[in-house]
């Protein structure tokens, strides 16, 4: 029992980090006309994080949102999939994986256009990938193979 308690101690912080980062994107254009240099100061730590191309991007309330659609469907999955059990966690990364794999190979050879919606869906399965890893009992150290 003690053990469980541990674990879920450890992941609450975690989990929040996730919310804040899935949150705050969001907030950049919602603050942009009445709060300028809040929406600046999201803006510019993200900008650590993402190329932030408004052509990626989804627009909210007239302004573009912090992240390019795949990191914000990151973000998202992240915070979902640590709340989530998942059956077979490595496969589903893998998977995801493999999907953004060949949607930055195809956009890169202009087989498609900036489609934000499949970005956006493909970020996601790639957070939910990441945010199932980390909310195993051995997180990161599960990703290890075995001797």
């Amino acid at each position: 029992m003690l053990v469980a308690w541990v674990d879920m101690r450890l992941r609450v912080p975690f989990v929040m980090l996730a919310l804040a980062l899935t949150l705050a994107p969001l907030a950049a254009p919602l603050l942009a006309a009445s709060h300028p240099l809040a929406a600046l100061l999201i803006r510019n730590f993200f900008s650590q994080l993402c190329h932030q191309d408004p052509r990626r991007s989804f627009v909210v309330d007239g302004s573009t949102v912090a992240v390019c659609a795949r990191c914000l469907g990151i973000y998202w999955g992240v915070a979902v999939g640590m709340l989530v059990r998942w059956r077979r966690p490595r496969r589903l990364l893998a998977l995801a994986l493999m999907v953004n794999l060949a949607d930055v190979v195809s956009g890169v050879m202009h087989w498609h256009g900036d489609l934000a919606g499949f970005r956006f869906f493909f970020g996601l399965m790639l957070g939910l990938g990441a945010g199932a890893i980390l909310s195993l009992p051995d997180g990161l150290r599960s990703l290890r193979l075995a001797s």
